[in-house]
């Protein structure tokens, strides 16, 4: 089976972690975020797998090549103009004859993609969606199901107040290539928008799919950092160190907490509940907690990081405390 994964967008959310890093190369568990999604699709025996791009990022293509490195063969499709998901699909997908999959780029999950596949043939479903219960799910496509788990309707980001369910689109689906006609590859057009809910109103074979397991996407920095945090505490007893890292001996790093390569710890430093990237240093006595650190950031002697994003390059001053704020690249932040 092949798959379309749509890598659009700017990570204006994740900024200012973006400013320099694609939002598909941001670390989890110190690989790009990107690369477990072509591991797990990889797992389930879809190889061929195209990246739908709005822009020409050298460095996503430099870091994924060919797929060769994966085990999959990759490739990429670039819009001169951006198309929306429904028009990259319909262009990415023109003359395929066998049902595919489409994923949003910036999900980390362990869905069950066989499972998935066979409920949609035993359904005869048209498309098949993966479903995910959230407590506030305003901030996604909101889905109504009936009985027999077909998706009756369809919401694009409702107020929470008067969202019809909390199971949202979870950003895994399963077309049926007859849907291809129905799409316009040549205009601005979002199947969020369009498709999903036309299907549900002309009472289409549009299916849900639920299972119990994990979910997250990469939206904002707190999303990474809970990701990271989560997939630490699930396979990893809670800390991960990247290679070279220095820890001084009184140094204390406390779980959850993932540490990029060559980071440094000097004495008396703390680590709490955190990612940083590579080549984090800390000195002596400073401690960051509930943060996210970029890669080269450094916080001097006695500083305190606290619920803060600090981007690549920046400095967080000697004897400095920065709460609940985020500092620009190679920025130099002191009280």
């Amino acid at each position: 089976m092949r798959a379309i994964v749509l890598v659009g967008g700017e990570g204006t959310r994740l900024r200012p972690l973006t400013w320099r890093t694609p939002k598909q190369l941001v670390p989890v568990l110190n690989r790009p975020l990107l690369e477990h999604l072509m591991l797990h699709l990889r797992e389930y025996e879809v190889t061929r797998v195209t990246l739908a791009m709005t822009n020409r990022n050298a460095l996503i293509r430099d870091t994924f090549g060919d797929g060769a490195a994966l085990g999959i063969e990759l490739d990429y499709a670039y819009e001169d103009t951006p198309l929306g998901s429904g028009g990259a699909i319909a262009s990415v997908a023109a003359g395929w004859d066998e049902p595919f999959l489409v994923c949003n780029g910036d999900i980390v999950t362990d869905l069950d993609l066989r499972a998935m596949i066979e409920a949609h043939r035993t359904a005869g479903a048209e498309l098949s969606m993966h479903l995910h219960e959230v407590d506030d799910p305003s901030s996604f496509g909101v889905a109504v199901v009936d009985d027999g788990g077909r998706i009756t309707r369809f919401v694009e980001k409702p107020p929470r107040e008067s969202a019809p369910s909390r199971l949202i689109n979870a950003g895994t689906w399963l077309f049926e290539p007859g849907l291809l006609a129905e799409m316009d590859a040549t205009a601005f057009n979002r199947v969020e928008d369009t498709l999903f809910p036309r299907l549900c109103e002309e009472r289409r074979a549009i299916v849900g799919f639920q299972q119990p397991g994990y979910w997250r996407d990469i939206g904002n920095p707190e999303a990474l950092r809970l990701v990271n945090l989560e997939l630490a505490t699930r396979e990893a007893a809670g800390v991960v160190q990247g290679e070279g890292c220095e820890v001084a001996a009184d140094a204390a790093i406390e779980a959850p907490s993932v540490l990029g390569a060559a980071c440094r710890l000097e004495a008396s430093a703390r680590v709490e509940r955190s990612l940083l990237w590579d080549g984090v240093c800390l000195g002596q006595g400073a401690t960051v907690r509930d943060s996210v650190l970029g890669p080269g950031v450094t916080v001097e002697a006695g500083a305190i990081v606290d619920r803060s994003v600090v981007a690549h390059g920046a400095t967080v001053a000697a004897g400095a405390r920065l709460e609940g704020a985020s500092v620009e690249p190679d920025a130099r932040y002191e009280d």
